[in-house]
């Protein structure tokens, strides 16, 4: 199979790891959007999840900003194999069908994303780019919502105290 159409045959439309990672943030976004709205009924979850959404969505453009960017040279490695990613967005979008056919309670989605943040998080630009100056590496470090911050704010809004995981993830 070549590799424009995709190297798991399954049509994922690009075949650049960069374009990849975009495609799993914005199915990330799309979950959260959809918790969101789940649970608009609690006003502060919903807008934790729309916020959470939102940087997913900010995630996404900054895949496409670096997949720009490589053809620039400024970037000179990605630590990510295509194949890693495919199965990312694969796995990514297992979760969202369970989740559209069987609605999670909010302790359940919180549960989820925190799994999802946990197993995706080597995937972000600070763990996986390498850029040839390190002024763009600082340009591009920390743009995402830490996990210990959403864990925190997630449990607090969702799990009784006697439920919290200690360091969910990690």
């Amino acid at each position: 199979m070549d590799q424009d159409s995709g190297s798991t045959g399954i049509g994922l439309g690009g075949s650049d790891v960069l374009e990849v990672c975009e495609a799993v943030e914005l199915r990330c976004a799309e979950l959260y959007h959809y918790f969101a709205e789940l649970f608009k009924e609690k006003r502060e979850s919903s807008h934790l999840w729309i916020k959470v959404a939102m940087e997913e969505e900010n995630q996404a453009r900054l895949f496409a900003l670096l997949f720009k960017l490589r053809r620039s040279n400024i970037i000179v490695s990605v630590g990510i194999e295509l194949v890693e990613a495919e199965v990312a967005l694969i796995y990514v979008l297992s979760v969202m069908e369970k989740a559209m056919a069987n609605p999670p309670t909010l302790e359940e989605a919180t549960l989820i994303a925190l799994d999802l943040k946990s197993k995706l998080n080597r995937f972000m630009p600070e763990h996986s780019i390498v850029f040839a100056d390190s002024s763009y590496e600082k340009s591009f470090r920390n743009v995402n919502t830490p996990v210990d911050e959403l864990r925190e704010a997630f449990e607090r809004l969702s799990l009784p105290p006697g439920r919290r995981p200690a360091n969910h993830g990690r």
